[in-house]
């Protein structure tokens, strides 16, 4: 009798995180940065107010090309860095593609001439920053921290 009441106990105790795991999102979709963003980008916007963007580390150079993209060390803080037009607001939104919320979504003003955001360091799996201009998104950058 005492082995069906502590299966029965095991039993509620695995429903019972089960439940929670589901409840904190680990099993649903990635959170977005928007129902209109994400997909392809538009190029046209991007022409007009940047010249040149990159996803850097805190030395000023790219990942490595990966299978998801730029691959970083987790070690590497990450900076978001344009040559732009004009003054402009960008937005830079990064999705986890690992269950976990979006760690990253603010926006700043880029002045003409170069200008950066500091995004910081992530912890292992794979993202993508989604730079978005005026509600449209302007750029991908798939990235991966190994």
């Amino acid at each position: 009798m005492l082995t069906l009441k502590l299966k029965l106990l095991v039993m509620i105790i695995l429903l019972g995180l089960l439940l929670s795991a589901c409840s904190l999102g680990s099993f649903g979709p990635p959170e977005t940065c928007g129902d209109n963003i994400g997909g392809s980008a538009d190029t046209a916007k991007y022409d007009q107010y940047f010249t040149n963007m990159a996803l850097v580390n805190q030395n000023g150079e790219s990942g490595m090309e990966g299978e998801n993209g730029m691959e970083f060390a987790s070690t590497d803080s990450l900076d978001l860095r344009a040559d732009s037009n004009s003054d402009i607001a960008v937005r830079a939104c990064i999705q986890d593609f690992n269950g976990r919320p979006i760690p990253f979504d603010e926006t700043r003003t880029f002045t003409q001439g170069s200008s950066g955001i500091s995004l910081g360091s992530f912890q292992s799996g794979s993202y993508v920053v989604r730079v978005i201009v005026e509600d449209t998104l302007v750029k991908n950058f798939p990235f991966s921290i190994k």
